[in-house]
């Protein structure tokens, strides 16, 4: 099995998606994570979903979590419409968000080697190197973890026939 066995097209965000939107991508697709493209919309960052989260919640409320605990569901709303208002570009600008470089990968590359550079570089989303002008594809953690396991088989490691 190789990466482009794996690769499957997946939403792209840029720097004006608003926190609103990008947490419905994340929520309708279940993803891991974003990845975001730069100007031109070319694949560049990957920002893990539980950054996503952190920038529906005001600043405030992250630096001091008791604050939650004073919020209802009424004054819930208003805090999730207020994110309606703030963009990914605030997310990527904050030194505490975990963004990575997109890693890229050869289409040929195997199963192991896929999951190795993954685990190494940290990273829920991996793009599988495209040809110019290709709608870019990715090998998403749920797929390497789901294919590793279909190769390990009825779990005690022996494959299934």
């Amino acid at each position: 099995m190789q990466a482009s066995d794996l690769a499957l097209p997946l939403p792209l965000v840029d720097r004006h998606t608003t926190a609103l939107q990008a947490a419905r991508l994340v929520a309708r697709e279940q993803l891991t994570a974003l990845v975001i493209t730069d100007e031109h919309g070319r694949p560049t960052t990957v920002v893990p979903a539980v950054d996503v989260l952190g920038l529906l919640i005001p600043g405030f409320l992250r630096d001091d979590i008791r604050l939650a605990q004073v919020y209802d569901e009424k004054a819930a709303e208003e805090l999730w419409l207020d994110a309606g208002r703030r963009m990914l570009a605030d997310l990527l600008d904050d030194d505490d968000i975990h963004q990575t470089a997109l890693l890229s990968i050869e289409p040929d590359a195997t199963i192991v080697e896929v999951a190795a550079r993954m685990s190494h570089a940290h990273v829920q989303i991996a793009v599988v190197r495209p040809e110019p002008e290709a709608v870019p594809l990715f090998v998403t953690m749920p797929a390497l973890m789901d294919a590793i396991l279909t190769l390990c088989g009825d779990g005690d490691g022996r494959p299934t026939a």
